[in-house]
């Protein structure tokens, strides 16, 4: 006799696969302890485990092999299920909030000025993670379980902060300085998304160091004179008898064309947007710094015709 859930989950697969999972002999055993571990990672959330396991066969079915249901995160996928689903959301926006709240908290915190007070931003996001999108379920329906949910709300936040952002922006230009300079990495942050940054660790660093070999031997060693050698603009300039006001123009000339130079290799190498981008920015923020300085520790190259120019040689 077949199980409610076996029906349950059959039923809402895509064709595609539901001969697949049907045909799976552990399949009982699988939906029995998904439901379980569901139920006891989160309590009783208004939504049944028929309700789950049909969710879990819409976001997941044809992503997820017959034998590794028990490898997804039962408990996320509860929560996601019922702040999906009016029967079950009033709790689980409760314990979303309680659990999630700060993650949201810490992407607007990063999202920098946009003229919205943080309660109006939070707002946004909310309405974008848990209102329905016309006649698609709302956005944390799309989580699919194989990672932890902490880590997808703060990569979607990111993301939806981005299109925020850009909305608010429409009609005008956000400059290379805006969308990137404000992703460098600040002292004493918290880390996040560590999985997103190993993704994306190899990609992020071929970019960069072909940027870097895009540069000038000069835009080089200006680069290592501030961030190898700790040397402000008026040591910089002596270096070079020039102006503080010429060096500090050099310097913010040398690292613009190292973020830009990254941007357009990274987008080449991702085939993403510029938005994507900003998204992957500020989620390897961390590893940006890091890499930055073992690309420049090294000599100072020879600089050909290093001397400064007659118009360059004044403020």
């Amino acid at each position: 006799m077949t199980s409610p859930l076996r029906q349950a989950f059959v039923a809402a697969l895509d064709e595609s696969v539901r001969d697949a999972h049907a045909a799976h002999a552990g399949l009982d055993e699988a939906l029995e302890a998904m439901a379980q571990a569901a139920m006891e990672a989160r309590g009783p959330l208004g939504v049944s485990a028929e309700e789950l396991v049909a969710h879990v066969a819409r976001v997941a079915g044809t992503k997820t092999d017959p034998g590794s249901l028990a490898t997804l995160r039962a408990g996320d996928l509860y929560l996601a299920c019922a702040c999906a689903s009016p029967a079950g959301r009033d709790r689980a926006l409760a314990l979303f909030d309680a659990e999630y709240g700060r993650d949201i908290d810490l992407a607007i915190a990063r999202s920098g000025n946009v003229n919205l007070g943080k309660d109006e931003f939070r707002q946004l996001l909310r309405d974008k993670l848990f209102v329905p999108r016309g006649d698609k379920p709302p956005k944390i329906a799309d989580y699919a379980g194989r990672g932890d949910l902490r880590s997808w709300v703060r990569v979607t936040a990111l993301r939806m902060i981005v299109d925020i952002v850009r909305s608010k922006n429409a009609g005008k230009e956000i400059s290379v300085e805006t969308e990137m300079l404000g992703a460098m990495p600040a002292p004493n942050e918290d880390p996040e998304l560590d999985y997103i940054q190993r993704v994306y660790k190899s990609e992020f660093k071929d970019a960069l160091q072909s940027a870097f070999g895009s540069l000038t031997p000069r835009e080089r060693n200006l680069l290592r004179h501030q961030v190898i050698h700790g040397l402000n603009i008026d040591q910089v300039g002596a270096i070079y008898r020039v102006h503080r006001t010429t060096a500090f123009r050099w310097i913010e000339k040398a690292r613009k064309s190292l973020l830009r130079e990254t941007r357009a290799a990274l987008m080449s190498r991702l085939r993403v947007g510029s938005g994507e981008f900003l998204s992957i920015m500020r989620v390897v923020q961390g590893d940006l710094d890091v890499s930055m300085r073992r690309l420049l520790v090294s000599e100072i190259e020879a600089e050909p015709g290093s001397a400064a120019a007659p118009d360059d040689s004044a403020p």
